[in-house]
This record gives C-alpha cells, sequence and structure tokens, in this order.
C-alpha cells in the first residue's frame, strides 16, 4: 500500500465500511514491483517513496547504524559469549523497543496527539480477563519485553557470535561490495515478507495456534505493542529469518537492521493508524491494514505486501465486500 497523503480513504459505502473508522480505498492497490507486466517507473517510485524508503529503509537503518557504532561493543567482544554481554545487550533491546513502542502508545493513545486522523479501528484498546493482569497493554508489553527483546537479544547474540568465530560468511566489506551492501536494506523486506507468509500458515496449524499464535491473536485491536506479543515458541519461529545470515555474506549493520525491521517494525506495524501525520500529510508510514484485516477476519492475509503470496496462493482479502464473502465461503467449506 503507497497511499499518497492526499488520499482521502473510505471514499465509498459499502458493508465493509462498518467494521473500520476510517481504511484505505478499497481494493487495496499492490505494491507495483510484482505487477505484470511490469511498469519501471512505478516501481521505481514505489521503492523510493514514503511508505517502503521513509517507513522501513530509512528509519531502521538509522537504528541499526546507532546501535551498530554506538551501543554494540567490537565484534572480537563475541568470540567469548557470557551472561554479562547478553544482559548488556537485553538492556538495551529493552530501551529501544520501549523507546519505539512505548513512543508510539504515547503519542497516539495517550497523548492522542494525532486523534483518531486515519486510525483503523477506535474502539478502546481492551480490559479483557484473557489478558495478563486483565489489561491488553500490560499483556502485550509483558510478552513484548519478557519473550520477545529475549528471543531477539539470544539471536542476535548467536549470530554475532558466529562471525566472531569465523563460523558464518560475514564481514561484508562496504569498500569490496558497495553495490550489494546497499542492494542488502532493499532485498531483507522482502525475504522476511516470503518467510513471514510461510511461517505464519505454520502458525495457524491448529495445534501449533493454540500452543503458541493463539496469544498472539488476543488482539482483534491492534496497538504498537501488539506487534511483538507473541508466545516465545512464536518469537522463534517468526524471527527466525535472521538465521539466512548464517549462509550468507552479510554486515552486523545488515543483521541489526534486519532484526530492528521485524521487531520495531511490529510496533510501527500494528501502531493501529495509517501513519503519522502533521497538518494532514503522512510524514512517517506506520501501520498496515493488509495485516489489520487479519487481526480482523484471522483466515486471510498471512504475508504482508511487499510479496503477493497472499494473491498468488488464494488467501488474500482486499478489504472490499466481495472479498470477505470469498473468504466466507472458503472457510465455510473447508469446515
Amino acid at each position: 500500500m503507497d497511499h499518497d497523503a492526499s488520499d482521502s480513504g473510505s471514499p465509498e459505502t459499502t458493508r465493509a465500511n462498518r467494521f473500520w473508522a476510517w481504511h484505505p480505498p478499497l481494493p487495496l492497490q499492490r505494491i507495483p514491483v510484482f505487477m505484470w507486466p511490469p511498469n519501471f517507473s512505478a516501481m521505481v517510485r514505489y521503492l523510493l517513496g514514503g511508505t517502503f524508503l521513509g517507513g522501513i529503509i530509512v528509519p531502521f537503518v538509522i537504528t541499526a547504524a546507532i546501535v551498530w557504532f554506538w551501543t554494540t561493543p567490537p565484534i572480537t567482544r563475541f568470540i567469548t559469549v557470557d551472561g554479562s554481554l547478553v544482559i548488556q545487550l537485553w538492556i538495551r533491546n529493552v530501551g529501544l523497543m520501549t523507546l519505539f513502542a512505548g513512543g508510539l502508545h504515547l503519542f497516539f493513545y495517550v497523548a492522542r496527539l494525532q486523534g483518531d486522523d486515519r486510525r483503523f479501528d477506535t474502539r478502546d484498546i481492551r480490559i479483557n480477563r484473557r489478558f495478563l493482569a486483565g489489561r491488553q497493554l500490560i499483556d502485550n508489553m509483558f510478552w513484548t519485553l519478557a519473550s520477545g527483546v529475549t528471543v531477539w537479544t539470544l539471536y542476535e547474540t548467536f549470530l554475532f557470535w558466529g562471525i566472531a568465530n569465523g563460523y558464518f560468511p560475514g564481514f561484508m566489506n562496504w569498500h569490496e561490495h558497495p553495490v550489494l551492501f546497499v542492494a542488502m536494506f532493499v532485498l531483507i523486506p522482502f525475504f522476511t515478507s516470503m518467510h513471514f507468509y510461510f511461517v505464519h500458515r505454520l502458525l495457524h496449524w491448529p495445534p501449533l495456534y493454540r500452543v503458541a499464535h493463539a496469544l498472539h491473536h488476543r488482539n482483534d485491536n491492534l496497538g504498537p505493542w501488539s506487534g511483538l506479543s507473541m508466545h516465545p515458541v512464536e518469537h522463534l519461529i517468526y524471527l527466525s529469518s535472521i538465521l539466512v545470515h548464517t549462509v550468507v555474506l552479510s554486515h552486523p549493520l545488515h543483521i541489526l537492521f534486519h532484526l530492528h525491521w521485524n521487531t520495531l517494525g511490529a510496533a510501527s506495524s500494528h501502531a493501529g493508524f495509517e501513519a503519522i501525520r502533521i497538518r494532514g500529510r503522512n510524514v512517517f508510514a506506520l501501520g498496515s491494514f493488509h495485516h489489520q484485516l487479519h487481526h480482523r477476519f484471522f483466515n486471510c492475509n498471512y504475508g504482508n505486501p511487499f510479496m503477493p503470496w497472499d494473491r498468488w496462493l488464494n488467501t488474500d482479502n482486499d478489504g472490499t465486500d466481495e472479498s470477505i464473502a470469498r473468504m466466507r465461503a472458503r472457510t465455510s467449506t473447508s469446515s
């Protein structure tokens, strides 16, 4: 979804509108990267536009650079890993997630600096007995920080340990591979999109859903802390895409970018708003309505918009009445 700030959203009156306070124009538009026949000018505009470059690449390259250059010990420190090193990284990652998800929560839901402008679902974040302490926010923060950040830190430590000891192909050198070095930041979101679709389908397999993924689906109305609120088993599976760096030449910046996109990016994609807006204009792309549909309707949109796996494998819901009807018919036929 790459909508200009001028998009009014919700322009038509349909039954689909009753589910949402606001939604982008329907049907949801495919991104132009995988359209056929290819439109190269549209593809370049998308890749250099506010949703992809401004909302994904630039923010998480910046966080990765800050973390690598100023808060990560030298790679040689990872030759031998001890508890103090892991705790140091965990505390840093807790702070980073709290700053990012907590900042978005304060902006949208506490200070309400944007009101309900471009908010998908205006129901209150839940108070319900199924959540820890009966509150969605407390439940989401607990699973995000206690489990999500822990698994994130363990994967990060493992990757850096492997690089430091020469077990993995890294360290990609900027001076030797300048084009590939930059291209990796563009390729990682597309790779994780493919990985996410198939592991997400796996997580909806009934035994695994009951054990793990059901915890994440407590959240049918989303907030920034919902994104990484998962069972530890799901964290291990969801973040396993990072293991590609055990076989692909990479730099630690790529590993950190990959992790931040999958963790901090989960907070932004679950923010419940399309974007941060100033004076009526989108300045930072956030929430994915495509994924918001998954949380509302459950058995659709297992992937994300960067690669059209849902369209290719007939699990797509574009938000229209017709698409919702097809989805429900498919569900009743398979049940």
